[in-house]
């Protein structure tokens, strides 16, 4: 068996190490559970990309480009 002074220091290190823990899955759970930034240069980026790989396998034209490209810009812009 161990002396109480090692005991007692490692128990306030599996307490610490608990409460390290506990932050660290709260924080976790806020992140997932609660709203974040919005996404809406990423779902943008995406977009127009598809639309110009669309125009490089040669589905649409560059007219047609330019005006889905345009919807799109305005759709994401407030």
């Amino acid at each position: 068996m161990m002396p109480t002074d090692a005991m007692s220091w490692l128990m306030w290190a599996m307490v610490a190490g608990l409460l390290v823990l506990l932050w660290a899955s709260a924080l976790l759970l806020a992140r997932t559970v609660l709203p974040g930034r919005p996404r809406r240069a990423r779902d943008e980026n995406e977009a127009i990309g598809e639309l110009s790989l669309r125009l490089a396998r040669g589905e649409i034209t560059a007219d047609e480009f330019e005006q889905r490209r345009r919807l799109v810009l305005d759709a994401f812009r407030p």
